[in-house]
Protein backbone atom coordinates (compact mmCIF):
# COMPACT_ATOMS: atom_id res chain seq x y z
CA UNK A 1 0.00 0.00 0.00
CA UNK A 2 1.40 3.30 -0.70
CA UNK A 3 0.25 6.29 1.14
CA UNK A 4 0.04 10.22 1.68
CA UNK A 5 -0.07 10.23 5.12
CA UNK A 6 2.03 8.88 8.08
CA UNK A 7 1.47 4.32 8.75
CA UNK A 8 -0.33 3.77 12.08
CA UNK A 9 2.84 2.41 13.43
CA UNK A 10 4.19 2.72 17.39
CA UNK A 11 7.79 4.51 15.96
CA UNK A 12 4.88 7.23 13.93
CA UNK A 13 3.34 7.71 16.60
CA UNK A 14 6.54 8.49 18.94
CA UNK A 15 8.01 10.56 16.39
CA UNK A 16 4.75 13.02 15.78
CA UNK A 17 4.24 13.54 19.96
CA UNK A 18 5.99 14.19 23.09
CA UNK A 19 4.52 12.66 26.20
CA UNK A 20 4.96 15.98 27.95
CA UNK A 21 1.41 17.06 26.01
CA UNK A 22 -0.41 14.12 24.85
CA UNK A 23 -2.37 15.24 21.61
CA UNK A 24 -4.88 13.73 19.44
CA UNK A 25 -3.19 13.77 15.59
CA UNK A 26 -5.26 14.09 12.58
CA UNK A 27 -3.47 11.89 10.19
CA UNK A 28 -6.32 11.75 6.86
CA UNK A 29 -9.35 11.99 6.38
CA UNK A 30 -11.44 15.24 7.29
CA UNK A 31 -10.96 16.65 10.68
CA UNK A 32 -14.36 17.79 11.80
CA UNK A 33 -17.67 15.90 10.94
CA UNK A 34 -19.92 17.17 7.67
CA UNK A 35 -22.03 20.02 8.52
CA UNK A 36 -25.11 18.17 8.31
CA UNK A 37 -25.07 14.85 10.08
CA UNK A 38 -28.05 13.82 8.08
CA UNK A 39 -25.91 13.60 4.81
CA UNK A 40 -22.74 11.75 6.05
CA UNK A 41 -21.73 9.63 8.96
CA UNK A 42 -18.51 10.53 10.62
CA UNK A 43 -16.03 7.35 11.41
CA UNK A 44 -12.68 7.05 13.01
CA UNK A 45 -10.26 4.81 13.57
CA UNK A 46 -7.68 5.53 16.59
CA UNK A 47 -4.07 4.70 16.78
CA UNK A 48 -2.62 4.65 20.21
CA UNK A 49 0.72 3.36 22.32
CA UNK A 50 -2.65 0.71 23.32
CA UNK A 51 -3.16 -0.77 19.66
CA UNK A 52 -2.04 -4.18 19.01
CA UNK A 53 -2.00 -3.73 15.20
CA UNK A 54 -0.08 -1.67 13.19
CA UNK A 55 0.25 -0.50 9.65
CA UNK A 56 -1.71 -1.73 6.92
CA UNK A 57 -3.68 -4.48 8.99
CA UNK A 58 -4.61 -1.44 11.84
CA UNK A 59 -6.30 0.36 8.42
CA UNK A 60 -8.15 -2.96 7.39
CA UNK A 61 -9.06 -4.34 10.64
CA UNK A 62 -9.13 -1.57 13.33
CA UNK A 63 -12.92 -0.59 14.33
CA UNK A 64 -14.22 2.42 12.90
CA UNK A 65 -15.73 4.41 15.86
CA UNK A 66 -19.05 6.46 15.88
CA UNK A 67 -18.69 10.27 16.82
CA UNK A 68 -19.87 8.85 20.40
CA UNK A 69 -17.37 5.96 20.69
CA UNK A 70 -14.60 8.57 19.23
CA UNK A 71 -14.79 11.39 22.13
CA UNK A 72 -14.48 8.84 24.64
CA UNK A 73 -11.52 6.68 23.24
CA UNK A 74 -9.83 9.73 22.99
CA UNK A 75 -10.80 11.67 26.06
CA UNK A 76 -9.71 8.41 28.13
CA UNK A 77 -5.96 8.61 25.93
CA UNK A 78 -5.32 11.96 26.84
CA UNK A 79 -6.98 11.31 30.51
CA UNK A 80 -3.84 9.16 30.83
CA UNK A 81 -1.11 11.10 28.93
CA UNK A 82 -1.32 9.36 25.70
CA UNK A 83 -1.61 10.88 22.51
CA UNK A 84 -3.16 9.34 19.48
CA UNK A 85 -3.37 9.09 15.65
CA UNK A 86 -7.06 9.53 14.03
CA UNK A 87 -7.66 7.96 10.30
CA UNK A 88 -11.68 9.52 9.53
CA UNK A 89 -13.77 8.69 6.97
CA UNK A 90 -17.12 10.16 6.11
CA UNK A 91 -19.67 7.73 4.17
CA UNK A 92 -22.37 8.79 2.73
CA UNK A 93 -26.00 7.59 3.91
CA UNK A 94 -27.96 5.61 2.45
CA UNK A 95 -31.33 7.62 2.84
CA UNK A 96 -33.40 8.09 -0.37
CA UNK A 97 -34.03 12.10 0.95
CA UNK A 98 -30.44 12.53 0.16
CA UNK A 99 -29.16 14.06 -2.81
CA UNK A 100 -27.48 11.16 -4.28
CA UNK A 101 -28.38 9.43 -7.42
CA UNK A 102 -27.91 5.52 -6.38
CA UNK A 103 -28.22 4.22 -9.70
CA UNK A 104 -25.08 6.73 -10.88
CA UNK A 105 -21.29 4.42 -11.23
CA UNK A 106 -20.23 7.13 -9.33
CA UNK A 107 -21.65 5.19 -5.90
CA UNK A 108 -21.24 2.05 -6.75
CA UNK A 109 -17.68 1.14 -4.54
CA UNK A 110 -19.20 3.79 -2.00
CA UNK A 111 -19.51 1.81 1.44
CA UNK A 112 -22.66 3.70 2.17
CA UNK A 113 -23.73 4.56 6.13
CA UNK A 114 -27.12 3.90 7.47
CA UNK A 115 -29.39 6.36 6.68
CA UNK A 116 -29.60 9.10 10.23
CA UNK A 117 -32.79 7.77 11.54
CA UNK A 118 -32.20 4.01 11.30
CA UNK A 119 -28.52 4.94 12.70
CA UNK A 120 -28.50 3.39 16.17
CA UNK A 121 -25.47 5.02 17.60
CA UNK A 122 -25.56 7.86 20.10
CA UNK A 123 -26.35 11.58 19.38
CA UNK A 124 -23.88 14.13 20.06
CA UNK A 125 -23.52 17.69 20.14
CA UNK A 126 -24.32 18.73 16.46
CA UNK A 127 -26.41 15.78 16.16
CA UNK A 128 -24.05 13.66 14.73
CA UNK A 129 -24.55 9.96 15.32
Amino acid sequence: MISAFPLPTHANLKSRSSPAQPEILWVSGPGIPHPNPRLYKFLCRVFSPESLLEGDEFMERAPLLCRADFEKETARLLGQGMSCMVYSVSRPRRDPANPWNMAHPRWQAYEFAPSWDEDRDPVVEGGHK
